[in-house]
């Protein structure tokens, strides 16, 4: 069977490059409000993730100084969003009876399809 590269995304990049892309993509994640609604401890793990990849990024020697200036306000602003969030997941129990959180499982699943049991 042949190998079919079109269908894996793997890129090579330089380490700065990655962490840039992948605190992008954390971001993108963590913004998904209808994820966050489902899975509030997840979303609290990216936002703690993105704090720490700006904590990385604003050291890093191969960016101007500009670029980590800007990182240095984000990064603060981050850390408090992370620390609301946290809070919040801490204060509900989304799981059992916050309404939002059930209208998005309700959502959720009307995609959700039994298999069929027999194909044609």
């Amino acid at each position: 069977m042949a190998h079919r590269t079109a269908d894996i995304e793997e890129h090579e990049l330089p380490s700065i490059e990655a962490v840039l892309a992948g605190t992008l993509a954390l971001m993108t994640g963590y913004s998904q409000a209808l994820q966050a609604e489902l899975d509030p401890q997840h979303r609290v793990t990216m936002g703690l993730k993105i704090g720490d990849n700006l904590s990385l990024l604003v050291d890093h020697p191969q960016l101007s100084l500009g670029f980590r200036q800007v990182l240095l306000g984000l990064q603060g602003r981050w850390h408090a969003m992370g620390e609301c969030t946290a809070q919040a997941a801490q204060d509900c129990d989304c799981a059992s009876t916050d309404p939002v959180a059930a209208r998005a499982r309700d959502a959720v699943s009307r995609f959700q399809v039994a298999a069929p049991k027999r194909l044609q």
